[in-house]
């Protein structure tokens, strides 16, 4: 039996747990793995070179896997693809913002907020919630995602979330107001209101479509006693259709064929 190469085995268990984790520090990545902390440096730096993992951002030494690990199993995700798309897009503005904005994809009946500004703005409210899952229909980022996809992946959603005993999900079995909120979302573009996971703070979120499929939505969340709901649209709603727009014409030109899968989501398959 042939020897493993010592090198590439550590490199693929890199790569293998940054896959299970989706972001990391070369420190937690060590641990993780009882590396030497050199050694992961020097993994690190040789997977970025060839592409394969970046950092979150730049201001930080925590990374992710990119793209083009994907395209080596023949085949990548929407979420993996619009993470990593948006996630630029709104850490670049986090100045115009200054309180957190969050990128967010749906999954399973809920919202799941992926990456979050909130650690790196200058107004941080110390959220954490990269990874938590946010209930469909009482959060404005259920609400974009739910109004803009769609109208049957929008029917299947609601079936799931009728059948739901989950308190949140109640609000499902409304056909009246779920018609009346639809609509109100689609006329505005963006839903704006009180976030019920945290229940100091509102937000506005906008769904972020390609080809007609919604893909994801991006959001800022503020306290709510330090800015009122009007202000706080009139100013951050330009900045974030100004990402938002980015963000689609990006996902248009990522040289992707884009399927839709099951639910009405779509998979890509890379060239």
């Amino acid at each position: 039996m042939a020897t493993p190469l010592r090198t590439l085995d550590r490199g693929l268990n890199v790569l293998g747990y940054l896959n299970k984790v989706r972001t990391a520090s070369a420190q937690n990545i060590a641990k993780a793995l009882t590396l030497p902390l050199p050694t992961v440096y020097r993994i690190i730096e040789t997977l970025a070179h060839g592409g394969f993992v970046e950092r979150v951002n730049p201001d930080e030494n925590v990374y992710r896997l990119t793209i083009a690990v994907r395209r080596l199993s023949g085949g990548i995700t929407c979420e993996s693809v619009f993470v990593s798309v948006a996630t630029p897009v709104l850490f670049g503005c986090r100045q115009q913002l200054k309180w957190p904005s969050a990128v967010s994809t749906f999954e399973d009946g809920s919202i799941v907020v992926r990456e979050s500004t909130d650690r790196f703005s200058s107004q941080s409210i110390g959220l954490g919630a990269v990874g938590k899952r946010i209930p469909m229909l009482s959060t404005p980022l259920g609400w974009a995602y739910l109004a803009f996809s769609r109208d049957e992946q929008r029917r299947e959603i609601l079936a799931h979330l009728r059948k739901s005993q989950a308190p949140e999900d109640r609000a499902a079995r409304d056909s009246h107001h779920i018609i009346y909120m639809i609509r109100s979302v689609q006329a505005n573009g963006y839903c704006a209101s009180d976030e019920i996971p945290y229940k100091r703070n509102s937000s506005i979120a906008l769904a972020v479509l390609c080809r007609g499929r919604v893909f994801g939505c991006i959001s800022t969340v503020w306290p709510s006693s330090l800015i009122a709901e009007e202000t706080a649209i009139s100013r951050f709603l330009p900045v974030l259709r100004e990402a938002k727009a980015e963000i689609e014409h990006n996902l248009e030109t990522a040289g992707i064929d884009w399927l839709v899968a099951p639910m009405g989501i779509p998979t890509p398959i890379g060239h």
